[in-house]
């Protein structure tokens, strides 16, 4: 048996996240539907209609995402530790796709790169299934909306 050595074994190799993914420009429609999606999912009943002609119209778009968390009606945790990094976000969610709204407009990316791209703005990550959101603010860290039931709180809701 002739056992030569191989330079690439045993070596360490680079373990770099994968490339961030390219942002996709969105329509109008495209983002009227996820707009429809996240309000309908998140926001308070009598808030719905107004947030989701502000958000989809550039004029006063930038005070709606600023004070968009006041008005969501579901479960919210702060993203902590690990999670405030696209590398622990992308971890934990995985590469969740979805819309990234921003006060200058929509694009289609990964709320890893969406976290990655809005720190210290104010913007909304909607994922394209609608069980997830992500709305980072200016002021303090982001917030994570989900709509799945963590086991805790659903053995809560059975008792």
């Amino acid at each position: 048996m002739n056992l030569a050595y191989c330079p690439g074994v045993g070596t360490k190799r680079n373990a770099k996240p994968p490339p961030p993914a390219a942002q996709q420009p969105l329509d109008q429609h495209a983002l009227n539907a996820a707009l429809r999606l996240f309000v309908s999912t998140f926001v308070v009943d009598d808030k719905r209609s107004q947030i989701h002609r502000r958000l989809l119209t550039s004029e006063r778009r930038l005070e709606t995402l600023a004070s968009l968390p006041r008005w969501i009606a579901v479960g919210t945790a702060p993203l902590e530790g690990a999670d405030r990094s696209p590398a622990g976000l992308r971890a934990r969610l995985g590469d969740i796709t979805g819309v990234r709204l921003t006060e200058d407009g929509a694009s289609r990316t990964t709320i890893a790169r969406a976290l990655e791209l809005d720190r210290g703005t104010s913007t909304v990550f909607i994922a394209d299934s609608g069980h997830v959101a992500m709305i980072t603010a200016a002021d303090g860290p982001p917030i994570l909306c989900s709509r799945l039931r963590t086991s805790t709180s659903a053995a809560r809701g059975k008792r």
